[in-house]
């Protein structure tokens, strides 16, 4: 009750008197995936649901919605209306607005890594794998998840040292983060450290053609030597039902009975276990995919695909038509690294990433300059 009074009273923080810097095909995007996740919660299943039901042998009785759990379905839909809210609350934002909205981040980075970096001083704990040691997580529960704010964090704090002038002293802070990565004991978080470095001073750093090349070159080497998984350094293990590829074989079978409308958003731990084969039936409990394209494509079918795909190319349109300012490299930077996790995790279903998602994504989507936002406000007026 208390998130939905929250959710009423939310517009009434946003400026609507202001412009906003996106396209309407933002808003349409935007509008788009709150239908499609609506549409899951409306008594449709009678349409789409039979062919679903007849291949697992149930029977289903109409009408019926098109999610297997109404309630998870709508505990999806109140999760991203927030975020939602937010984006169209930023879209009103000018670069300097966001500029000032940026300390609240680093505070937040900051206290992560500290602590982090505690926790790992004080575990001496030795654990079998490619980096043999107890793991941090920061304020976070998974420590995947605090090795991604890690890593979005990095080309942020790139940016700020460039802003004040002082680049090469963003090398220490690169440095502590990047060990704060690795005190997480997630490969991933670890290896998409190294990664944000590099591609961030390519991007976001004023350098020589020749360096920017350099840089970029060798983040795209390292992610061409890790995708042979050299000594299973990605630690891949073939016969553990927690094993990602294992899950992942399994999300794709679900993902064919339940096209093309999806099982429903927040079905997954629900429909994961009708097609888990007998063998990796364990006690082990598989909650996510750790792949959130695959995970999205099972609860939300190929509506949900087609979404993202669409977000992917009109992040690339902003990135190519709107002015390349360095405070919106480093969001796009900072959302290819999230996007590139996604791969192997799940990192948007933890609420504090998601908003920090929304942010960059505001900043490459919707960014104004101070003169553009005085201009329209100006014709406004008249």
């Amino acid at each position: 009750m208390v998130q939905v009074a929250a959710l009423a009273l939310a517009p009434a923080l946003v400026d609507w008197r202001r412009p906003s810097g996106y396209w309407p095909v933002v808003n349409a995007l935007l509008l788009a995936g709150l239908a499609l996740m609506t549409l899951h919660l409306l008594p449709l299943g009678w349409l789409f649901g039979p062919k679903v039901a007849e291949s697992l042998g149930v029977v289903l009785s109409d009408p019926l919605a098109l999610t297997v759990d109404w309630w998870r379905g709508a505990e999806a839909l109140l999760f991203v209306l927030p975020p939602a809210l937010l984006f169209v609350a930023l879209g009103r934002f000018s670069e300097n607005d966001f500029n000032r909205l940026l300390p609240f981040l680093y505070l937040g980075l900051l206290f992560n890594v500290v602590f982090g970096l505690v926790q790992f001083a004080a575990r001496t704990g030795i654990s079998p794998g490619f980096l043999p040691y107890a793991a941090a997580a920061g304020f976070f529960a998974n420590q995947n998840h605090f090795a991604t704010l890690m890593f979005v964090g990095i080309p942020l704090v790139i940016y700020q040292f460039v802003a004040l002038r002082r680049p090469l002293l963003s090398l220490l802070a690169v440095g502590v983060i990047v060990l704060a990565s690795f005190a997480t004991r997630s490969v991933a978080g670890a290896v998409l450290s190294i990664g944000a470095a590099l591609v961030s001073y390519a991007l976001v750093v004023r350098l020589r053609w020749q360096w920017r090349i350099l840089l970029l070159a060798a983040a795209v080497a390292g992610a061409a030597l890790l995708s042979f998984n050299p000594g299973n350094v990605l630690e891949f293990r073939a016969d553990d039902p927690l094993d990602r590829l294992t899950i992942w074989r399994t999300t794709t079978t679900a993902i064919s009975a339940y096209l093309p409308f999806g099982s429903g958003f927040g079905s997954f731990e629900l429909v994961y276990p009708q097609f888990e084969a007998a063998v990796d039936v364990r006690t082990s409990f598989i909650n996510h995919a750790h792949n959130e394209y695959l995970e999205l494509l099972l609860e939300g079918g190929l509506p949900a695909g087609l979404l993202v795909v669409g977000y992917m190319a009109l992040i690339g349109v902003a990135m190519w038509r709107r002015p390349r300012t360095p405070l919106r490299w480093a969001a796009f930077s900072g959302l290819l690294f999230i996007l590139a996790h996604s791969l192997v995790d799940y990192p948007l279903r933890t609420p504090a990433l998601m908003l920090v998602f929304v942010v960059l994504s505001a900043i490459v989507l919707c960014q104004q300059r101070e003169s553009e936002l005085r201009s329209q406000l100006d014709k406004q007026s008249t």
